[in-house]
């Protein structure tokens, strides 16, 4: 016997976040707060659309591995 999801919501396998992007959106759901240097209503809406496009702070990418500090630490940066 495997397991298999109990209804299919239309989602690939794809669609699924990583870890450390899941860690970021679970941190801000709790405490409300953003990364530094990200307006508050541009994260919300980058969540909203599903994290699907890249998020940057003075013109730098922000990785899945950035996000998982930020969650961990508080700060985009080591």
């Amino acid at each position: 016997m495997s397991a298999q999801r109990a209804l299919d919501d239309g989602r690939g396998d794809d669609e699924i976040l990583d870890a450390d992007t899941s860690a970021a959106i679970l941190r801000w759901m709790e405490t409300g707060i953003v990364p530094d240097g990200i307006d508050a209503k541009r994260w919300e809406n980058w969540v909203d659309s599903g994290c699907k496009e890249s998020i940057e702070v003075d013109g730098q990418r922000i990785t899945p591995a950035m996000l998982g500090h930020w969650a961990q630490t508080g700060s985009l940066r080591a």
